[in-house]
C-alpha cells in the first residue's frame, strides 16, 4: 500500500472513502498503533496523485460520491457486477445455485466424516430395518413423505472438501445448461428421479446406507444432455466431444478399480438413468415437432 495522507481522527472520511470506490481505486483508512492519526493509502503507486487530488476536490465541494452507485466493493467491481452476476444465476439458474448452497451449508452441518445426529438423518433409509432382509410388505407399511424424503437426501451430503468441489464444479456445469434450455420444474423433477434411483441403486448394490453425494444425479446429468445431443440436437443441450469422453473414461475407470470409498452403483445408476430419461423425452420431443411440422 502507498501512503497517500494522513488526518486528523474526528475527520469523517466515509464519504472520501465511497467517492474513492467509485472511481475504482482501492484503497484502505487505517489508524497506525500509537499514532492519534488516520492514514489512507492506495493499492498502486500511479493512484497516489490521482486520490490525492480527489481528497482536495472532496474537502473544497467541488465533487461529491454518487448516490446510486455502491460506495464499497460492489462499486469497485464496476457498478455491481458481482451483484449482477448472482442476480444473472438466480434468474437462469436458481434450483442448481440453491442445491450448491445447500450442498456447502451441509458439508459443515452434516458431514461424512465425522458423521454427526442430522447426517444419520439424512441419511439412506434402512429398508431391512436392522436386519439384512427386505421385506417389501413391510416397507410400504412404514412408507412416508420423511421415508422418500430421506432417499433423496443423501445428494446433499459430501465426505470432503475435495468431493464436494468435483460435484458442484460439475452440477454447475450442467444443471445450469439443463434449467436454462427447459425450466426449473423440469430439471426439479429430473434432480428427484436421478437421486430415487442413483440411491436406491447405492443402498441395494453398495452394501449399506452410509453413503452421499451429488456424483450419481452428476453422471445422470450428463448423459440426459448427452441423449439429448444425439436424439434431438435442436433443442440446444450439447457437450463437447471431449468431454464425452472423459465422463465415460472415468465412469469405466472407477468402475474397474472397484474402490469402496468411492460410489460406484450409484454413478451406474444416475448414468443409466439419464440415458433412459434423455432418449425417452428427446425422442418424444423430436416427435411432436415432427408433428407439428
Amino acid at each position: 500500500m502507498y501512503r497517500v495522507f494522513e488526518a486528523t481522527l474526528d475527520t469523517d472520511l466515509g464519504p472520501y472513502s465511497r467517492l474513492l470506490w467509485q472511481r475504482r481505486i482501492a484503497h484502505r483508512i487505517f489508524r497506525p498503533d500509537g499514532v492519534k492519526v488516520q492514514l489512507l493509502a492506495v493499492a498502486k503507486a500511479d493512484e497516489v496523485p490521482q486520490a490525492l487530488a480527489l481528497y482536495q476536490s472532496w474537502q473544497r465541494g467541488e465533487i461529491t460520491p454518487s448516490e446510486q452507485d455502491s460506495a464499497m466493493f460492489l462499486g469497485f467491481t464496476g457498478k455491481g457486477e458481482l451483484l449482477g452476476g448472482v442476480q444473472g444465476a438466480l434468474r437462469q439458474a436458481p434450483l442448481t445455485l440453491l442445491l450448491i448452497v445447500a450442498c456447502c451449508a451441509l458439508l459443515y452441518l452434516a458431514p461424512l466424516i465425522p458423521p454427526n445426529q442430522l447426517t444419520f438423518d439424512l441419511l439412506y433409509p434402512d429398508f431391512s430395518y436392522g436386519t439384512r432382509r427386505i421385506i417389501l410388505n413391510r416397507v410400504l407399511e412404514n412408507f412416508d413423505l420423511r421415508t422418500l424424503g430421506n432417499m433423496i437426501s443423501p445428494i446433499l451430503l459430501h465426505g470432503g472438501l475435495l468431493h464436494l468441489a468435483f460435484n458442484m464444479l460439475w452440477l454447475w456445469e450442467l444443471g445450469r445448461q439443463i434449467e436454462r434450455r427447459q425450466s426449473t420444474l423440469a430439471f426439479g423433477a429430473l434432480i428427484v428421479a436421478l437421486a430415487l434411483v442413483s440411491n436406491t441403486v447405492q443402498y441395494l448394490w453398495g452394501g449399506g446406507n452410509n453413503f452421499g453425494g451429488m456424483s450419481g444425479v452428476v453422471y445422470g446429468l450428463f448423459a440426459y444432455i448427452w441423449m439429448w445431443q444425439l436424439f434431438d440436437p435442436r433443442h440446444g443441450l450439447a457437450l463437447p466431444r471431449a468431454l464425452i469422453f472423459f465422463m465415460l473414461l472415468s465412469l469405466v475407470l472407477m468402475t474397474a478399480l472397484g474402490l469402496s470409498m468411492i460410489a460406484n452403483a450409484a454413478h451406474m445408476g444416475g448414468f443409466f438413468a439419464g440415458v433412459l430419461f434423455g432418449a425417452l423425452l428427446a425422442t418424444v420431443s423430436r416427435i411432436r415437432r415432427a408433428v407439428r411440422v
